[in-house]
């Protein structure tokens, strides 16, 4: 069966719905093996229609349940990136106004952290439910976060796993199936997806980004499901930590009323959403509730409330033991001027390359400060959490190296280059 498709693929063919549905069968039967392995190399290879990009995602939703809920259901995905914790504050402060919103989370993929990754940095949150459990924490709380690794989307793992071991990541037609597929199980009627580009994202350039949109939106639409996509560049992280506890405590930070570059980010991702869902809202209505959710601590309830919903230790969070780093170091500018560069893409690999090594989330960075401030010579530029000096010795050099200062007056940089409805 798929030696047939592999070679209607090598003459250009399309396959139909049916023949992705046959796929996701087989890979359900068989998992990730050498068959299954070459029909998705053939299809990096010779390439796939949109049609079959809809196919696909289509065959992996019904892989698994797909949720049903009586009222309309929000979405937000992430391409994958590094430092960003906006989903911890968009669910809950979308919730904390009344709307129902579902969070489906994906684990890390390559130098990316996943939504999965972030949210288990809180002890014993759970990301697995039933049906009826669904429904219940949907009804309390009005969100919900879900892990693709329960009943929802089984295949997709198995792609995860396909793209992993072969090197696929930057496939735009697999990505964006794999988004899709989650979305569509969610029964997400409106679904924002925040389309990174750049040196730390799997899509690297903006061309890129825009033409996985393109996909996307052509699936969604397909499919009924109103859909916005914000093209980001990753220059820089929106939050200030890196390493999930700390992407938490960032999260945490914006819900009690932090201003910062993480908190305009979201209001703007939360303004599209409902204004789109509602177009009698006007964008500076819109932005004063926002505000106002996260000034007077009824988006940061919304969260711990969530939290205790999904069993996780909300007097962790409370008493802000989330985070308790072993050692730290304060790296500063060695000359005045202005942050010229940020290598995130490096200090992510390191965050996640110790964190996976120890086992241990009390490892991480934060980033003082953003491309355009300027700083004096002695300034603290970026703190670093490490367990062991041999960790500090090596990569010392390295972390210094990530942050550049320039004596050339910088522009800020604002990360959301496009909004595509």
């Amino acid at each position: 069966m798929l030696e047939n498709f592999i070679m209607e693929k090598a003459k250009a063919h399309e396959l139909s719905l049916e023949n992705y549905y046959e796929i996701v069968d087989y890979m359900l039967k068989h998992g990730a093996d050498i068959s299954i392995t070459k029909m998705f190399l053939a299809l990096d290879s010779f390439g796939m229609s949109k049609k079959e990009v809809l196919h696909l995602a289509l065959a992996l939703r019904d892989s698994g349940k797909v949720i049903k809920y009586n009222q309309p259901i929000f979405e937000k995905h992430s391409t994958g990136g590094i430092g960003d914790s906006s989903s911890l504050v968009l669910i809950p402060l979308l919730a904390s106004l009344g709307y129902k919103i579902i969070k489906t989370t994906a684990k890390s993929l390559v130098f990316t952290n996943g939504g999965t990754d972030r949210f288990k940095a809180i002890p014993n949150f759970k990301v697995k439910f039933s049906d009826d459990e669904i429904k219940n924490i949907l009804d309390k709380t009005n969100a919900c976060v879900l892990s693709h690794n329960g009943d929802m989307c089984p295949a997709d793992r198995i792609l995860f796993d396909i793209i992993e071991k072969n090197g696929l990541e930057r496939n735009l037609n697999f990505i964006a199936a794999s988004i899709a597929a989650k979305k569509l199980a969610s029964g997400a009627k409106l679904v924002l997806v925040d389309v990174k580009y750049g040196q730390a994202s799997l899509i690297n350039s903006y061309f890129k980004a825009k033409k996985i949109a393109k996909i996307l939106k052509y699936i969604f639409s397909k499919c009924n499901v109103r859909s916005i996509f914000v093209i980001t560049n990753t220059v820089q992280t929106f939050g200030e930590g890196i390493g999930n506890a700390l992407e938490v405590v960032d999260a945490l930070n914006v819900l009690q009323g932090k201003k910062c570059m993480l908190r305009d980010v979201v209001c703007r991702f939360a303004v599209e959403m409902i204004t789109t869902a509602n177009p009698k809202i006007n964008r500076k209505d819109a932005y004063d509730m926002l505000h106002i959710a996260l000034d007077n601590g009824s988006a940061y309830n919304k969260f711990m409330e969530l939290v205790h919903y999904q069993g996780g230790d909300e007097k962790i969070l409370k008493e802000a033991k989330l985070f308790q780093p072993h050692k730290s170091i304060n790296f500063i500018a060695d000359k005045n001027g202005y942050i010229g560069t940020i290598n995130s893409l490096l200090l992510g690999e390191l965050i996640r390359r110790l964190c996976v090594k120890s086992h241990d989330n009390n490892i991480g960075v934060i980033l003082r400060v953003k491309i355009g401030d300027y700083v004096k010579k002695g300034d603290i530029i970026l703190s670093y959490y490490y367990k062991d000096d041999d960790d500090l010795n090596k990569y010392k050099k390295a972390i210094l190296g990530c942050i550049g200062v320039t004596d050339t007056k910088i522009r800020p940089v604002y990360p959301i280059k496009k909004v595509i409805r």
